[in-house]
């Protein structure tokens, strides 16, 4: 490829070379035959990288075949087994329920228990809140003195600053998901706890307004008539809306509701 173009730049500029009394190339051969130069040097390189990449990707898919992967890879097949695993224990969780059994429990001493409650899952979830808050912004007035323009440029700046500091505070005011952070959760057949900034905090299942079991999404959502709403999402959301469900809802909505048909 590189001797072609070098070939098509003398092509290219013997006849205007030949036709000059000054023995000097005109400005449109010369650029002719400049941009061949730069394709012929350009092309081998573009082809060497695009013939690097194909390599390490044979490469690649010759590894995987034989059993040997990245760590990020390892890292990915091993939350994909997870999330995996989350799924077909909440299937089974909630085949018990409807079966009548009661699942199997697990231990847990940090949270005092209520009077026959029994703790079935100790999971880590994403845990929000949905609420507003107070937000206090300053705004500067200042005093310009001079010139006329100056005096009125210096009020603009103090105005556009006003706004901009207030509009990110009615967006900070503003009710929204807040407190992100994975949290420890404990599934009962009495309440969820969650250990959110430190602190265990109970959400009884009696105390729920409504209830939004999305087991697509990964998310549960609860209403509460004294308190924000809670959030949770991840692989083990599931089956803390199983139970949530079964609990506001009993084994009929259990079986029926439209957001856990998804497990069938």
């Amino acid at each position: 490829m590189y001797v072609l173009c070098v070939w098509g730049a003398q092509v290219i500029t013997a006849p205007a070379r030949d036709a000059s009394s000054a023995g000097t190339i005109p400005p449109g051969a010369a650029l002719g035959g400049l941009g061949l130069l730069v394709l012929g040097a350009a092309v081998p390189l573009i082809l060497l990288v695009i013939a690097l990449g194909q390599g390490i990707s044979v490469h690649r898919r010759a590894r995987r075949r034989k059993g040997h992967f990245t760590r990020a890879e390892l890292s990915q097949m091993g939350e994909k087994q997870a999330h995996a695993q989350a799924w077909e224990n909440a299937r089974a969780f909630r085949r018990t329920l409807l079966s009548g059994n009661v699942p199997a429990s697990v231990d847990q001493w940090n949270v005092p228990p209520y009077a026959g409650e029994r703790f079935f899952a100790a999971v880590p979830m994403t845990y929000a809140r949905y609420y507003g808050q107070d937000v206090h912004y300053s705004s500067g007035g200042g005093f310009a003195y001079g010139h006329p323009a100056f005096v009125i440029g210096a009020m603009a700046v103090s105005g556009i600053a006003n706004g901009i500091a207030r509009s990110n505070a009615r967006a900070q005011a503003a009710e929204q998901w807040r407190d992100w952070q994975t949290a420890h959760v404990l599934v009962s057949n009495r309440r969820l706890v969650v250990n959110a900034s430190g602190r265990w905090l109970s959400f009884d299942y009696g105390a729920i307004t409504a209830v939004f079991p999305e087991v697509r999404e990964l998310t549960l959502v609860c209403q509460f008539p004294d308190s924000s709403p809670l959030l949770l999402q991840g692989s083990h959301s599931p089956l803390a809306a199983i139970m949530t469900t079964f609990a506001t809802h009993g084994r009929d909505g259990l079986a029926r509701h439209p957001s856990l048909l998804a497990l069938d």
